[in-house]
């Protein structure tokens, strides 16, 4: 009965589409499909009655040995879901194998079958489909990032345009008040001048009342410029772009600035291609930040002012030697009232960044702790030479 019940066997085995063997308990094959001599590029006589160690290298053949034992031993199927082979063309393939013992009519294992599936066709249509999805993640993530970059823009603006008209009806409302204090002032101090009969012309009283008309002009000043921040914040117009010498405009915005003579200018301006941008708002927008540098310096030090092509753009950088931007306010810059000063808006940065971001711009600090801070401005738009 043995050798009919084998050769059945071996007629099933044969004809099933997917390489099979089958091993004997000392594991040396006893049968084995044409499918997997056509992968391995063996003949079936070269491979009965011989074991793994006899046909294949070292290491894969004590692989495969340990996994037939294993099956011997516990009486359980075995699967290898995964494995890479190299068939008789040369081309790489990745194969699973599931392994069952075979037991006789009392139940003792004799042989094991082994049959080999072919996955590498599912493994690559998996691995495209882990990449596609990756990929899709990848672009969900950055679709959304970017969504939530245009919300936040789109919040912050408007915002601004909330409180750039709350400034402009304010700013117009105070600063009539403070014409007619300035005046008033102007008018006591005349009238303090002239002769006025004792004991109002002592000049201790007059000394006093000097000493208190001069600070209503310096809080008259201050009110000013608080007004005047918010007048530049609330009417920023669209620009007008021209042709412009940075040189001209970096001038320019020194020249209005209260600059103390216990701070050196530095100044690193070549000669670039003109730029095609609104002078006016340029020269705004460097007044600001050259504003901020200078009073960073109370006790004086070096203010240098570079310009420089990089990457197809004209990079104006400012950096100061002062104390530096502290680290609380560091990431909320260019948000309005924002500031560390005790009279001010912490409006200049937010004009100058929204001067600079209509003409197509950036404004980054880049490096804001000790010693001193630096700013750069990009301005990408360079006119044709």
């Amino acid at each position: 009965m043995a050798e009919p019940s084998l050769a059945f066997l071996a007629q099933i085995v044969d004809e099933h589409p997917n390489p099979m063997f089958v091993k004997d308990a000392q594991l040396r094959y006893v049968l084995v499909n044409t499918a997997l001599m056509a992968m391995a590029g063996m003949r079936h006589e070269d491979v009965i009655g011989r074991t793994d160690h006899e046909l294949l290298p070292e290491a894969t053949a004590n692989f495969y040995r340990a996994s037939d034992e294993k099956c011997f031993a516990t009486g359980a199927a075995i699967t290898i879901d995964e494995e890479s082979m190299v068939d008789v063309s040369g081309e790489r393939r990745i194969i699973a194998t599931r392994k069952v013992p075979l037991r006789n009519a009392d139940g003792a294992i004799t042989h094991l079958v082994g049959v080999i599936t072919d996955i590498t066709a599912r493994m690559v249509v998996e691995e495209a489909l882990r990449l596609s999805t990756e990929e899709l993640e990848q672009r969900v993530a950055e679709r959304t990032h970017a969504l939530a970059v245009a919300q936040d823009d789109f919040v912050r603006k408007e915002r601004l345009a909330v409180l750039g008209q709350l400034a402009g009806g304010v700013a117009h409302q105070v600063r009539n008040p403070l014409g007619a204090i300035k005046n008033a002032a102007y008018v006591v101090d005349r009238r303090l001048r002239e002769a006025v009969p004792p004991p109002f012309a002592t000049a201790e009283v007059k000394d006093e009342v000097a000493q208190a008309i001069a600070i209503i002009h310096d809080e008259v000043q201050r009110a000013n410029r608080i007004i005047t921040d918010l007048l530049d914040y609330a009417r920023v117009r669209v620009p007008v772009r021209h042709p412009t010498s940075l040189r001209a405009v970096v001038e320019k915005a020194l020249d209005a600035t209260d600059l103390p003579a216990s701070i050196a200018v530095v100044r690193e301006l070549p000669e670039l291609s003109d730029l095609a941008l609104d002078a006016d708002q340029l020269q705004g927008a460097l007044f600001n930040i050259l504003r901020n540098a200078i009073e960073a310096m109370p006790e004086g030090g070096t203010l240098t002012i570079a310009a420089e092509l990089r990457d197809g753009a004209c990079v104006v950088s400012i950096e100061d030697t002062g104390t530096g931007i502290p680290e609380e306010v560091r990431s909320r810059l260019f948000e309005p009232l924002i500031t560390t000063k005790s009279l001010g808006l912490g409006l200049g940065l937010v004009t100058a960044r929204t001067l600079i971001e209509g003409q197509g711009g950036t404004i980054a600090c880049v490096r804001p702790g000790a010693p001193g801070a630096r700013f750069e401005i990009w301005l990408p738009q360079l006119a044709p030479t």
